[in-house]
């Protein structure tokens, strides 16, 4: 029994048009020997009739203080009326359909409601249903917790349902489905020649998707890294192939395209803040504050101490709980920039760092572009730059670093050298 996850977002379920191209997609599966798994978003975006911030608004409106285990009952409701209405269309065209809530379908989650964590997943119920031919349609974004109450599973949602699941019943392969080709070299809504990734590896999704891209969250894309399941990321509309996410032999990333760099990604409402205490050590005001802001659960993307000062990087909201921390454990802010942007680089060859800043830096430089900060972690380089600058530098780096790509295809490492800087005159 070869079992396919596909998984529908809401663009996809949003009209009777693009609904019939989503029963298109699982017959397609079905017909290839497949038995489908679907997993389904709520209907449409935001503003949407049915969507989820259509249905916590409504909640709000009514009373602005009520508690997240009642608006947990109705953000549950969105993937099950789009569940409904495609076991619908599906019996319509045929098919043999059963819809499941998350409960039903086993997912069973922390207690936190609002952002709820995958604790594992009892399939029993899909398994049964799968055996008896029919295509299962599970409501995504929502399991429930060891109480029996209804949790949802926070942002992207739906993605982790689908991959979770796809682990949990021992899937051939998952496909999450949406309204682009696939994972692009950058946002195409700001980069109208963004082109689609054809192949790369877990890491590098993982850091697009935690860096800003939003095709699919990384939470989702970590499940299937940990459990080794095929990914492919595909649009509902065309017959692309999208774009195969998947490990490289003996369990080792292996480099699946050029160049190197996979893509660019960004963030907007950024920040960076500079902490200074004149009293003593920095290391000890680091070690207190840290532990305040790790148990509220507060986390920044990257911090520098040194003996006198503490550097934040983070999102513009993180940094202004941080500041409030800070000023509560009498440390003075220094520097507190929140009206920026990250713009990251992804791909495997960001192993060669001097490289990547370079260019990073030389680029932007030639268009007059600021960089603030740079700062590297596994296969990123990312830096800050002001907000408004953030369309641009995006466009910038990637005309250099994919329309003329053939201008440093030679070089080592990017492939790159320091030849690279040619490209800045």
């Amino acid at each position: 029994m070869k079992i396919l996850v596909q998984k529908f977002g809401g663009t996809s379920v949003s009209t009777p048009e693009r609904r019939q191209q989503v029963i298109d997609k699982i017959a397609g599966a079905k017909k290839a020997g497949s038995s489908p798994v679907v997993v389904v978003s709520a209907l449409g975006r935001r503003g949407e009739s049915y969507a989820t911030d259509t249905l916590l608004n409504l909640a709000k409106q009514e009373c602005p203080s009520i508690d997240s285990r009642e608006l947990d009952m109705i953000m549950a409701c969105g993937e099950i009326v789009a569940g409904v209405i495609i076991v619908g269309a599906l019996k319509n065209a045929g098919f043999d359909a059963v819809l499941l809530n998350g409960q039903q379908a086993g997912i069973v989650t922390t207690m936190k409601h609002g952002d709820a964590q995958i604790v594992r997943i009892e399939p029993t119920n899909i398994i049964k249903h799968v055996a008896e031919g029919k295509i299962v349609v599970v409501a995504g974004f929502q399991g429930a917790n060891e109480s029996g109450e209804i949790t949802t599973l926070g942002r992207g949602g739906s993605d982790t349902s689908a991959t979770a699941l796809g682990a949990a019943i021992e899937a051939a392969a998952v496909e999450i489905y949406t309204d682009v080709d696939g994972i692009m070299t950058a946002d195409p809504r700001i980069v109208p020649a963004a082109s689609t990734i054809e192949s790369a590896s877990y890491e590098e999704v993982y850091q697009l998707a935690s860096h800003g891209a939003k095709v699919v969250h990384p939470r989702a894309i970590e499940i299937a890294w940990h459990h080794n399941i095929p990914t492919k990321i595909k649009c509902t509309f065309t017959d692309g192939e999208g774009t195969t996410i998947s490990n490289g032999s003996n369990g080792t990333i292996e480099r699946l395209k050029d160049p190197s760099i996979v893509g660019i990604a960004h963030q907007a409402d950024y920040g960076i803040l500079t902490l200074k205490d004149g009293n003593s050590d920095a290391f000890e005001s680091a070690g207190r504050l840290l532990s305040n802001l790790a148990a509220a659960g507060v986390d920044a993307d990257c911090l520098n101490v040194s003996k006198r000062n503490m550097e934040f990087v983070a999102s513009a909201a993180i940094i202004e709980t941080v500041a409030a921390f800070a000023l509560d454990a009498g440390i003075e802010l220094a520097e507190k920039l929140t009206d920026c942007a990250e713009i990251s680089l992804i791909g495997h060859s960001v192993n060669n760092v001097s490289i990547l800043t370079n260019i990073f830096i030389e680029v932007l430089r030639s268009e007059n572009i600021e960089v603030l900060k740079t700062f590297t972690g596994p296969y990123v380089i990312s830096g800050i730059v002001d907000k408004k600058d953030m369309i641009p530098a995006v466009q910038a780096l990637h005309r250099r670093l994919f329309e003329h790509k053939k201008e440093f295809e030679n070089i080592d490492g990017v492939s790159g050298s320091m030849g690279f800087l040619a490209l800045s005159s």
